[in-house]
């Protein structure tokens, strides 16, 4: 994944820099830090200049996340259900991304981009919803500057250690799960027990 990445963006320059955060919306295997951090190494280089790369991704993000919203706004619901299997969409990817919603308003259209998964399908819930495509289109801007900076910045900064870095991040990830497991039984084991003491 990282090779194709890397030939994608050395290949094709920007356009392939584009055309890997579209993928990125379309097929979610492909993570958008991955992307960005790359284009940040290329960028180190001097093959990419910094702010093209990060302009870029950031439009790379706005296009996506137009395209999903409109998915939502004029396919709703049935249409995400019936044909979302085609686009990598998991069915709790997408419950999550609707509780998110549901529980943040709009908010969750800027706080979401800066979460793997979230960022990618937050706008469809929002589409369903027919927010003022305006207001979805700032909060989405806003929402995706922090996310695309930071992990260009980071492959700019670290060169070829960000591929070390990713590699130690996901044998983070398992004891990282399982503290959060603990957290969650210890919260709710607290509630039910609050509760059943009243």
């Amino acid at each position: 994944m990282d090779n194709f990445v890397f030939n994608l963006m050395n290949q094709f320059g920007y356009v392939g820099m584009f055309l890997g955060m579209v993928l990125e919306a379309v097929i979610i295997v492909i993570p958008s830090e991955l992307i960005l951090a790359t284009a940040g190494i290329l960028a180190g280089r001097g093959i990419f200049s910094f702010w093209l790369a990060f302009t870029t991704g950031l439009l790379g993000s706005i296009f996506c996340a137009i395209v999903l919203y409109a998915m939502g706004y004029f396919g709703g619901r049935p249409f995400i259900q019936k044909y979302g299997k085609f686009f990598f969409m998991k069915e709790e990817d997408l419950e999550k991304c609707d509780s998110w919603f549901k529980k943040y308003g709009m908010a969750s259209c800027f706080i979401g981009r800066n979460f793997p998964i979230i960022r990618t399908l937050i706008s469809i819930p929002i589409g369903f919803t027919r927010q003022p495509f305006i207001k979805f289109l700032i909060y989405t801007t806003l929402g995706s500057i922090p996310w695309t900076f930071a992990f260009v910045y980071v492959g700019y900064t670290l060169g070829n250690n960000w591929i070390l870095l990713s590699q130690f991040t996901k044998k983070l990830k398992t004891p990282i799960l399982i503290l959060l497991g603990v957290l969650l039984f210890k919260f709710f084991y607290q509630k039910i027990k609050r509760f059943v003491q009243k």
